[in-house]
């Protein structure tokens, strides 16, 4: 469930044109696809026509906005619907579609499929994080991200700062120095007000702490115990989390992801830490007021020793258990994760490189400069590490942290019901023995 990149990454050549065997017009049939609203989806319609052209299958691909997907892909799984072949899952709903039996195993259909997916060419740490439960693959990844560190080049050179912030306690330091309310440009852009990014802003930092014992990852250990109290670790992310809080801008209560990014790209903030997917706003121009003047790293981390630690997301694609067509919908699949898929992906600007040989490739770097630094990552970290309920359990937490943010509890007050409720849900959900 982690992995150490302790080897370099190889190029890989770019894999050549797929031999799919393309359907007379009598044959000629359709896959529907449920998919988030997220650059990924509107790419994959592009590599969709490309598809189609190739086989004569039709992939019609339906987005509906992150929150919403999620309540129609959970209504479609409880009620048994053939409404979709393929669905597209954010990373940390997938266990709960294994869990209820709505997703189908990839390994009957790859058996008798003549092109099958590449597992091998998948950036390291991907498949065997999300993808793979009871030796069994049920989703491929489709988009792939970590966390990164946006930050204002041209603000850092005008305070003297000459590289980017490597600890917290320096992330803090230049966040007061790089402060100037009255240019209307603030230290840091950061989303206490949405459950996913306020729960990121505060697991970037847990990773940058000891690790708990019988874990791999800081939220819960593999008995499913609470260990946000283990050495305080919980207290001490919030805390680092709080720290900033007077160098953000008015309002920054009320930001979310998209609030956030775009204070960024606006130029309202020299530094700002999220999933790397979302500075694609920064490097296009009918979004960003920034572009050519924003560096990007990995976060900073707690202290410099030992290996470093990063939480890795992205969504996965699986086929429905009551899908119409589950041969195509792999033979889709396989398309659309291969290198050649890869391609198509990124051309159409969906940044979220899930192919180990794009992090070798000067084209892909330059127009996504924000994935150089993920080469450099060493221990990738799962989220979910198998929890079915995962959202209901990241519920629990971020009312915990967004009390703290809003100061309605202080940070020990708050990790320990944060602790306290963690504990009860997880017994509730009968996954402590």
């Amino acid at each position: 469930m982690m992995w150490n990149r302790g080897i370099g990454l190889a190029a890989t050549a770019l894999a050549g044109v797929l031999a799919f065997s393309p359907l007379s017009s009598a044959e000629a049939k359709e896959i529907r696809v449920i998919a988030t609203g997220e650059a990924y989806g509107s790419a994959m319609k592009a590599a969709a026509d490309v598809f189609k052209q190739r086989t004569g299958i039709e992939v019609k691909i339906d987005q509906l906005p992150y929150a919403d997907a999620y309540n129609k892909e959970v209504l479609l799984g409880t009620a048994g619907s053939d409404e979709y072949d393929i669905m597209v899952l954010d990373c940390i709903w997938l266990p709960i579609f294994v869990k209820n039996n709505w997703v189908q195993p990839f390994e009957p259909l790859e058996a008798k499929a003549s092109t099958k997916i590449d597992w091998k060419g998948f950036f390291p740490g991907i498949v065997d994080s999300y993808n793979v439960f009871d030796g069994k693959h049920y989703a491929a990844p489709v988009d792939f991200f970590i966390e990164v560190l946006g930050y204002r080049k041209d603000l850092l050179e005008k305070a003297g700062l000459t590289e980017p912030p490597k600890t917290w306690d320096q992330f803090r330091d230049y966040a007061a120095k790089l402060n100037a309310p009255e240019s209307e440009v603030y230290g840091v852009a950061t989303m206490p007000a949405e459950q996913d990014g306020a729960y990121s802003e505060w697991t970037v930092r847990l990773a940058g702490l000891k690790m708990p014992p019988n874990a791999n990852q800081f939220v819960w250990d593999k008995d499913f115990k609470s260990t946000v109290a283990h050495e305080g670790n919980g207290k001490k992310a919030l805390d680092r989390w709080l720290e900033i809080k007077p160098y953000t801008a008015p309002g920054a209560a009320a930001m979310g992801y998209a609030e956030a990014i775009n204070a960024f790209a606006q130029g309202q903030a020299a530094m700002h830490i999220n999933w790397y997917s979302f500075f694609s706003d920064i490097e296009t121009p009918a979004t960003s007021k920034v572009i050519g003047k924003v560096g990007y790293a990995l976060p900073p981390r707690e202290t410099l020793d030992g290996p470093r630690r990063d939480y890795l997301g992205g969504f996965q694609i699986a086929i429905s258990a009551k899908a119409q067509e589950p041969d195509l919908a792999y033979q889709f699949i396989s398309f659309v994760t291969s290198d050649e898929g890869q391609e198509i992906m990124l051309e159409n600007g969906a940044p979220g490189a899930y192919r180990t040989q794009v992090y070798d490739n000067a084209k892909w770097l330059a127009r996504y400069p924000f994935l150089a630094p993920i080469k450099t990552a060493e221990v990738l970290l799962p989220l979910t590490a198998d929890l079915a309920e995962y959202v209901e359990m990241q519920r629990t937490v971020y009312d915990q942290i967004s009390a703290a943010w809003v100061g309605k509890k202080n940070s020990e007050e708050a990790m320990n019901a944060a602790h306290s409720s963690l504990d009860d849900l997880l017994k509730q959900l009968k996954y402590q023995k």
